[in-house]
C-alpha cells in the first residue's frame, strides 16, 4: 500500500506542476492506452444514443448537466435511513478537521457541515447499484474516452450558517484529481436556491471558455485587467479569489437546484461551490469518476471493502470490476 499510495503521490504532483487547461492532451494519450487495453471492458452504446449525445454536448460545453434520470424515491429512503443510523465528522470529508465523530443532531449545532465515511455509505442499500446505472456509466464513459473508474464517494450536510465553512467547497475553486474526470452530485433532500445548491461558473473548465468569460464581464463594465484565465487553473483558491468570480462572473452562474433525487453530471476543474444555505440545508451524495487511482481515492483511506458488505445487485463481470476497484473487491474476505 505505501508503494502504491507514493507512485499516486508521485504521478499527482507532476500534474499539478501543470496548469489544468494543460492536461487533456495527456489524458488522450492516457485514454488511447485504456482503448488498446481495456477493450474488453467497453460498454454497449458509449453515449452514442440522442439523447446520451445531447447531454454529452451541454456537459461539454457548460461543465455540468442534469441527468434526466433520478434516484428512486425507495433507494433515496433507504440511503437516508441507513446514514441516519451512523454518527458523522466534522466538514465534508474525514481528513477535512481533526475532530471525533458525534450526533447528527449535536453536529447541526456545532458546525456548518458534517459528512460520513466512505465505508458508512458504501454500505447503504442500493447506492453502489445508482453509481452504476448503466445509463450512468456509458455516458461518463462517453465524456471520459474509456472506461471509467469510480474511485471516490462521499456524503455530508451543509446546515445554515452565517458565512462559508473555512474549507474550499463553499468558495469558488476548482478540483484537480485527475487528468480527466467528472463528479456526480446526488440530492438526498429537495435543494431550492436557499436549501444550498451546487454552482459552477458555465463555460469555465477550458480556457478558451475562461477567455470568453473575461471577454463577457469587460462588455458588461467590469475591470478584469487583474483577473488572468490561465493563472486561474493554478491559483484557484481562497476568499478573494471567490469573490472575483462572483462579482466577475454572476451572469454565468448556474444552480443545481431540483427535487431529492436529482443527480447532476459535472467537470468540476469548472470554477464551482456549493452555497451556504439559508433555510433547511442540504444532504448530498457526491462520487467521482476518472482514469484510474488518485490521491483522492477511496482505496488510499481505507482499502477496497468486500463485496459481501455491500448491499448490491451488481453482477460479477469484468466491466463491473474494473470500475468499482478501488471501493470493493468481489473476492475479498471480509474483516470481522
Amino acid at each position: 500500500m505505501f508503494e502504491k499510495t507514493f507512485d499516486t503521490r508521485a504521478l499527482t504532483a507532476v500534474r499539478r506542476s501543470l496548469p489544468s487547461h494543460m492536461w487533456d492532451a495527456i489524458a488522450d494519450a492516457i485514454v488511447s492506452d485504456r482503448r488498446k487495453h481495456e477493450a474488453h471492458l467497453k460498454g454497449t452504446n458509449g453515449g452514442a444514443d440522442p439523447q446520451s449525445a445531447d447531454l454529452l454536448e451541454i456537459l461539454r460545453s457548460t461543465g455540468m448537466v442534469q441527468l434526466p434520470f433520478v434516484l428512486p424515491a425507495d433507494t433515496l429512503g433507504a440511503i437516508r435511513a441507513h446514514l441516519d443510523l451512523h454518527p458523522v465528522h466534522r466538514g465534508p470529508h474525514i481528513f477535512s478537521f481533526n475532530a471525533p465523530p458525534t450526533s447528527l443532531a449535536e453536529a447541526r449545532l456545532a458546525f456548518p457541515m458534517a459528512g460520513y465515511r466512505p465505508d458508512q455509505l458504501l454500505r447503504a442499500p442500493g447506492l453502489v447499484d445508482a453509481l452504476n446505472d448503466p445509463r450512468l456509466i456509458n455516458l461518463v464513459e462517453a465524456y471520459l474516452g474509456c472506461v471509467p473508474t469510480l474511485y471516490s464517494v462521499n456524503a455530508w450536510h451543509s446546515f445554515p450558517a452565517n458565512r462559508p465553512e473555512m474549507v474550499n467547497v463553499q468558495h469558488f475553486h476548482r478540483d484537480d484529481d485527475d487528468w480527466r474526470f467528472c463528479a456526480l452530485f446526488i440530492y438526498l433532500t429537495d435543494v431550492t436556491q436557499a436549501e444550498g445548491p451546487h454552482q459552477i461558473v458555465a463555460g469555465s473548465h477550458t480556457l478558451a471558455g475562461m477567455e470568453a468569460l473575461l471577454r463577457k464581464a469587460a462588455s458588461q463594465g467590469h475591470d478584469v485587467s487583474h483577473f488572468d484565465a490561465a493563472k486561474s487553473f493554478v491559483d484557484c483558491f481562497g476568499e478573494t479569489f471567490s469573490s472575483d468570480c462572483e462579482r466577475l462572473f454572476n451572469s454565468s452562474l448556474r444552480s443545481a437546484v431540483g427535487p431529492a433525487g436529482s443527480m447532476f453530471l459535472v467537470n468540476t476543474i469548472a470554477l464551482h461551490r456549493g452555497l451556504v444555505p439559508r433555510n433547511n440545508g442540504r444532504l448530498m451524495v457526491w462520487a467521482r469518476f476518472g482514469l484510474g487511482a488518485n490521491t483522492n481515492s477511496a482505496d488510499l483511506e481505507q482499502g477496497p471493502l468486500s463485496r459481501r458488505q455491500i448491499l448490491t445487485s451488481l453482477p460479477d463481470t469484468p466491466r463491473n470490476r474494473y470500475i468499482n476497484r478501488l471501493l470493493f473487491e468481489y473476492d475479498r474476505q471480509p474483516d470481522y
